[in-house]
Order: structure tokens, then C-alpha cells, then sequence
């Protein structure tokens, strides 16, 4: 990873748009049965933003106070409820590794699901039946 970016991996994402007017009723079908198969929760995900970050510690004669910030660290956070967030220090390179890979879990899973509904919503318009 590139040091100097604030990395964050959100969970909230804004949904990609399927565009699924011109599939077919079979192809759609067909995707969802694969998208089932392949949706497994993994065991490791987190909802939550992986993020690396450079401070100062505010010391007049401190290297950071010329510019040369410590760092970096990577922190998780998550929001739980609205104005509340959970947010640690990731302090070991396995702690970060794991904490990266499981925000990337998390992220395939939701992109799997989005896809799923909206092909649901797709097959309702066309006014099919979902439970197939």
C-alpha cells in the first residue's frame, strides 16, 4: 500500500446498477442459481473501513512538526449506531492483513447480494415468480 493515503475500504458503498432490461428471463434466472451458489458468508468479514493514518504528536522539535509524520497506522472503524463508532488500532502486520481481508470479505459479500436483489427486482418487474 502506498504510504501518504488515507486508505478506507467503506462499507457503505453505493450500489452498482445491473443493467438487466435486455437479459433474458432464463439468463437472469440462470445468474441468480450461479449467485446462490457462490454466496457463502465467510467466516472472517467485517463491516467496517479500513483505514491507515499519519499524526503529529504536537512536540515543537519533533521530525512530525517539519512534516515527517509518524506512521502509519491502520485503525478499523465501524459504524454502529448513528454518532457512535467503533474504531481500534490494528497493531500487528497480521492484525492488519486480517483486519484488510476482512473488510474486502465483506465487500464481495454485499456486491453479491446487491446483485441478487436486483435481478429479484428485475424478475418481479417482468412479473415473474422469485421462488423458483
Amino acid at each position: 500500500m502506498p504510504h501518504g493515503l488515507v486508505l478506507g475500504i467503506f462499507a457503505y458503498i453505493l450500489a452498482k446498477i445491473y443493467r438487466f432490461r435486455r437479459t433474458s428471463t432464463l439468463a437472469l434466472r440462470q445468474r441468480k442459481t450461479a449467485l446462490r451458489r457462490q454466496l457463502a458468508i465467510p467466516p472472517d468479514f467485517l463491516r467496517a473501513s479500513y483505514v491507515e493514518r499519519f499524526t503529529t504528536c504536537g512536540k515543537a522539535n519533533c521530525a512530525c512538526a517539519r512534516g515527517q509524520k509518524h506512521g502509519p497506522f491502520y485503525y478499523l472503524a465501524s459504524g454502529l449506531v448513528p454518532g457512535r463508532v467503533l474504531k481500534f488500532l490494528l497493531k500487528t502486520p497480521a492484525q492488519q492483513h486480517d483486519g484488510q481481508q476482512g473488510v474486502v470479505a465483506y465487500q464481495r459479500l454485499w456486491e453479491g447480494l446487491e446483485e441478487l436483489s436486483q435481478i429479484n427486482a428485475e424478475l418481479l418487474r417482468r412479473g415473474e415468480r422469485l421462488a423458483r
